[in-house]
């Protein structure tokens, strides 16, 4: 491993660490959190330092909070007053005041080590768009979910689920990283799109670089794709890949090309609130291809089911089945 992608993976492991400091600290922590949390630990010396790091920051921040009560209750209330000459206390309490909003912003704003943290999400058929402060932008695809932490060394994004296409402004002083399952994606200036699934997570370049760190590190370029497993292994992505295709999302569509009709069911049952099934199992195998407007449900299904001499049987309780006729 580099030293590069080394102290990206020590960063990473001290957002994890922030993360169970958190969840540790909450008055609804569970024994199940506590067991999860040394499980994360035992995991690698790394995780035992990275944890150590941030706990030691965090004590120390606490005995600061808790340290001379009255001068930081004054220091707070303090305001100067004009046209006087401060007074010995007055300084050191103005000195306070400074000292407890520098530890804060150093600490707890968008710009500290600790940073600040935003969850967002995108309902079943629908989409949201996040900007951030810096100019970047987030599209959530339906049935997705993000967590942002911006602190000061870096800016990061965990997919939690669903799919996100990032336009991102490049900053080699703070990079923008991506997690997703056991990997991750850094930016390098660009676009790009990352697709999170239960078996496997795929990232797809616009415009610009990707670097992406699973068990091993690719560079992908503008039009290039690249997937990995849940155990953080690059898999095989299909011969013939058009970017425009896996993000027409963007544009409310659903362009497949020589896809199998379970997949294409799979898809189009992202965008609503239906369970989209086949009679028969062996029908799976047929092959959609075609542009479809994601919004026109029946539409959709009336065209595939034509294409594919098969019928749609609305069978109640949001069940739609394809058949054959």
């Amino acid at each position: 491993m580099t030293a590069h992608a080394t102290s990206n993976r020590a960063d990473m492991l001290k957002e994890e660490a922030i993360d169970w400091l958190i969840r540790l600290s909450a008055e609804n922590c569970r024994a199940e959190d506590w067991l999860a949390f040394e499980k994360w630990r035992q995991q690698s010396p790394g995780h035992q330092a990275a944890y150590t790091e941030m706990a030691s920051r965090m004590a120390w921040l606490e005995r600061v909070a808790k340290s001379d009560i009255d001068t930081r209750h004054a220091a707070l209330r303090y305001r100067p007053r004009q046209q006087q000459r401060a007074k010995p206390v007055t300084v050191r309490l103005a000195t306070a005041a400074t000292i407890l909003f520098a530890i804060g912003v150093a600490t707890f704003s968008s710009e500290g080590w600790y940073g600040s943290a935003s969850y967002y999400q995108a309902a079943r058929g629908g989409r949201e768009t996040v900007k951030l402060a810096d100019g970047s932008r987030l599209e959530l695809n339906t049935d997705s979910a993000v967590k942002i932490r911006i602190n000061h060394w870096q800016r990061s994004v965990e997919l939690i689920k669903g799919e996100v296409y990032f336009s991102v402004v490049h900053d080699s002083a703070k990079p923008f990283i991506v997690t997703a399952g056991v990997g991750r994606s850094i930016d390098l200036g660009t676009e790009f799109n990352v697709y999170r699934q239960a078996e496997k997570v795929t990232i797809a370049v616009q415009e610009g670089r990707v670097r992406v760190e699973a068990k091993q590190n690719r560079e992908l370029s503008a039009s290039q794709v690249a997937a990995y497993d849940q155990t953080g292994e690059f898999i095989s992505t299909p011969a013939k890949f058009n970017i425009k295709t896996a993000t027409a999302w963007r544009r409310g569509k659903l362009i497949f090309d020589n896809r199998r009709l379970d997949d294409v069911l799979a898809e189009i049952g992202r965008y609503h609130n239906v369970s989209l099934k086949l009679s028969d199992l062996t029908l799976a195998h047929n092959k959609v291809s075609g542009t479809f407007f994601i919004e026109r449900l029946e539409v959709n299904l009336a065209a595939i089911a034509n294409s594919l001499n098969l019928a749609v049987r609305h069978q109640g309780n949001g069940e739609i089945v394809l058949a054959k006729r």
